[in-house]
């Protein structure tokens, strides 16, 4: 995931902060309980992190992507939860028309669209 995000450390705190979230609202919910406690003891930026406290909801942002193929873009991303299921969710990925972003996200498009 760092060679993916330029911005790796602001985007696992927010994870983190998400997590947090999460876990209050399911305090006892033995499988995140243990995730919790799993990555306490793997990571110690996790555990750094998760000692702060802090907690985070988001649904839509922008982030920094360094993508192999086309390499880095910018984009803006909007999560959609289903009312029935509110632990699944879609997550959309899009960059404004006529951005470069936009014309990266074109050709990569174009060239996953004849792979088998």
């Amino acid at each position: 995931m760092r060679d993916i995000y330029p911005d790796w450390e602001d985007v696992a705190r927010t994870c983190v902060e998400v997590l947090r979230m999460e876990a209050g609202t399911n305090p006892t919910d033995p499988a995140l309980t243990a995730l919790v406690g799993e990555l306490a003891v793997a990571d110690p930026h996790f555990r750094a992190w998760w000692a702060e406290h802090r907690v985070a909801h988001q649904d839509f942002g922008s982030k920094r992507i360094n993508h192999p193929a086309v390499g880095e873009l910018t984009l803006d991303w909007d999560t959609f939860r289903y009312a029935g299921a509110p632990e699944q969710q879609l997550v959309l990925w899009s960059a404004n028309p006529g951005t470069p972003n936009a014309e990266q996200l074109a050709a990569l498009a174009r060239s996953t669209a004849h792979s088998p």
